[in-house]
């Protein structure tokens, strides 16, 4: 399961309710008119610049877009199971402050020094300010209505979660109610939501809430998972290998050299092929040759595919080292442009597993609805999978990343991504 303090953050926005919507609309203005007010205050008595200035005003709308732009963004980014929307501050803040100073520097625009410090300071402590307001104002427990699939929900945070004896809510401290919609309620039980519901308290899909926290569906719920549209925005799936190319395209001056690089050390330490060329299976079930940088010794599969263990002898010193920073990985980027695999996605399996799989965990060729990746929500929260028990606790991750596929998900993994990069997490 994935940790966390911010249970509340990722429920507040699967309630989609209207209170949910006019609490972050509020702290958003009111962060928006600290910022002005701030920026504008500090600036005239430093400065002497008043607002009518260019070198004021030109900066004083930058850093009122950062600030919107930070904060949407990490609103977004909060409403995944274990983030800690605040750990991300400083490098979105820090970035958009950094591309407004470029487009100041691109565009030859007037500009005050002593103001974009100002605001390069102010900008950051509101943002801060903002969510610590918002935390506080999301503290409070859920009830559950005793119908369906809720037992496992009440596991996970039983201090968080109360279930409902009786059609009403106990007290005036509940956040929202949580029901599995795909039940069957009895009729006090309907008209109890119904009136919850005129009220505008949040109403919350039992499933939902659940992979709001965990980071995962539950794999025995499958009405539940075969009532949704599980297929992706196809829109969104062109668009995200269309930039996912570029990316490569543009990078490749330097991954290409450094990979050159890796592979004739490993040629050195090693006898055999500096590459690796492997079966795997991907999007539709169909199999494509996966490339690697070797990191076991040479027939290190000749007894058949196996997983890689703790400590695993195969495994050479160069071979740790890469497999542990991911290195091992970049010739896969040959494969994002040949339209096997994605940047991102559920991460390709060998085709002997596959078929074991298939066979012992139902709906495991729905990770095959989209393109596998090199990297995936289950690699940077879960880790390496090793058996089949933590291949189903992978395939609950998978489920949750093609039911939630968006932007903002990609997003989240990239960071998650990198901070796994330099731990180590999850490598074998």
């Amino acid at each position: 399961m994935v940790k966390g303090h911010s249970i509340d953050s990722s429920l507040q926005p699967a309630s989609k309710s209207n209170k949910s919507l006019f609490a972050h609309i509020a702290t958003l203005l009111t962060g928006l008119v600290i910022s002005g007010l701030a920026i504008t205050g500090i600036s005239s008595v430093t400065s002497g610049l008043v607002f009518s200035a260019p070198q004021f005003s030109n900066v004083l709308v930058g850093a009122l877009s950062c600030y919107l732009i930070s904060s949407l963004t990490l609103h977004n980014l909060g409403k995944y199971p274990g983030n800690k929307p605040l750990s991300y501050l400083l490098p979105v803040v820090i970035v958009n402050l950094l591309i407004f100073t470029a487009v100041i520097n691109l565009f030859r625009l007037d500009y005050s020094r002593t103001v974009l410090v100002i605001s390069s300071i102010t900008v950051p402590l509101v943002t801060y300010l903002e969510f610590r307001i918002r935390q506080g104002m999301q503290t409070g427990r859920y009830a559950v209505v005793p119908y369906g699939f809720y037992a496992k929900l009440i596991d996970c945070n039983p201090d968080k979660f109360y279930v409902l004896t009786t059609p009403r809510l106990l007290n005036d401290g509940t956040n929202g109610i949580i029901v599995d919609s795909n039940e069957q309620l009895p009729a006090e039980w309907q008209q109890f939501i119904a009136e919850e519901l005129s009220k505008d308290t949040p109403v919350i899909d039992s499933v939902a809430a659940y992979e709001s926290i965990t980071g995962k569906s539950p794999l025995d719920h499958y009405g539940e998972l075969a009532s949704h549209d599980l297929l992706p925005s196809q829109v969104y799936l062109g668009a995200k290998r269309v930039v996912e190319s570029i990316l490569v395209i543009s990078t490749a001056p330097l991954t290409i050299p450094f990979v050159l690089l890796v592979a004739a050390a490993v040629k050195i330490e090693s006898k055999g092929p500096a590459f690796f060329i492997q079966r795997r299976v991907g999007k539709g079930g169909q199999e494509f040759n996966m490339y690697k940088i070797r990191s076991m010794c040479l027939d290190s599969e000749c007894e058949g595919a196996q997983f890689a263990g703790e400590n695993d002898p195969r495994i050479t010193r160069i071979g740790r080292f890469i497999r542990k920073m991911r290195i091992d990985e970049l010739p896969q980027f040959f494969n994002i442009l040949k339209g096997d695999m994605a940047l991102i996605g559920p991460r390709p399996e060998q085709a002997a597993f596959v078929k074991k799989f298939e066979k012992a965990i139902p709906l495991y060729s729905f990770r095959h609805i989209v393109r596998p990746g090199i990297t995936g929500w289950a690699q940077v929260t879960q880790g390496y999978a090793a058996d089949e028990d933590e291949t189903r606790e992978k395939l609950a991750h998978d489920f949750y990343y093609v039911k939630n596929l968006s932007v903002w998900l990609d997003l989240d993994i990239v960071f998650k991504t990198v901070k796994t990069m330099l731990t180590g997490f999850g490598a074998r």
